[in-house]
């Protein structure tokens, strides 16, 4: 590293208590949920699929994938057609990704309430 370089903490999914912690949650409320191979825009991330059951909605096979450079602002792909309130690669548009912290979801919030917003929004679409 020169010293042009600032210190960046490794992305929460470094530390494999952490994705577990994360597959563990999103278990309790979807059902399975498998890990699988993040999208090239997005290689050295994590990624999960995850079948989601959204009150009045069919199961959703939902995609969430997390890169290292903004692991807090994940990508989220639903099978199943569109919406116009998506960003151009489909992805669901659920808030705006340099939102102040407490207006978008962390890491820290937890697989249960990232399902929660993915729910919440297939809903309102």
């Amino acid at each position: 590293m020169n010293g042009s370089e600032a210190y960046r903490h490794p992305p929460f999914f470094a530390r494999p208590a952490n994705r577990l912690r994360l597959i563990a949650e999103l278990r309790g409320v979807g059902t399975r949920v498998a890990v699988v191979k993040p999208r090239r825009r997005r290689r050295g991330g994590f990624a999960l699929r995850v079948v989601l059951a959204p009150t009045g909605l069919q199961r959703q096979v939902v995609t969430i994938e997390f890169a290292a450079n903004a692991p807090d602002v994940p990508v989220v792909h639903v099978t199943g057609p569109g919406s116009p309130h998506r960003y151009d690669d489909n992805s669901l548009c659920m808030w705006f990704p340099y939102d102040p912290p407490e207006k978008r979801w962390t890491w820290r919030d937890g697989g249960a309430v990232l399902a929660g917003h993915i729910c919440a929004h297939l809903i309102h679409e």
